[in-house]
């Protein structure tokens, strides 16, 4: 069995097609639509969603980081299921109540999951 190198050089190279793979599509939607407001700023936000879930994976320990990736993943939800329905014109109860059960549940799991589980 060959590997390419020790298991931080894959993740890397990984987290760099990644991250081309995000740039293509960006500028390939640039293209096909048009530059707005709105797309700049939703560039932005994911972009600066990407920075932030690399960091929390590659800089923070247990038990934070696991409080960290809850608070993201309920950002991406709440991007989802609530700004996305309210820029729409559509009505947010239901991705709202959605939003908020999935994150209290995602809270909950990590709280337990934290409290039962070695260090």
């Amino acid at each position: 069995m060959t590997t390419d190198g020790p298991p931080a050089r894959r993740l890397m190279r990984w987290r760099n097609a990644v991250w081309l793979a995000a740039a293509v599509l960006f500028l390939l939607n640039f293209v096909q639509r048009g530059i707005d407001l709105f797309s700049i700023i939703l560039t932005a936000i994911v972009v600066a969603l990407g920075f932030a879930v690399e960091h929390v994976e590659t800089q923070t320990r247990r038990p934070f980081k696991n409080y960290l990736r809850v608070a993201l993943a309920s950002f991406a939800l709440g991007l989802v299921l609530v700004a996305m329905p309210l820029l729409m014109g559509a009505g947010i109860w239901i991705g709202l109540i959605l939003w908020a059960g999935l994150s209290g549940a995602a809270l909950f799991w990590c709280t337990y999951y934290e409290r039962t589980e070695p260090r």
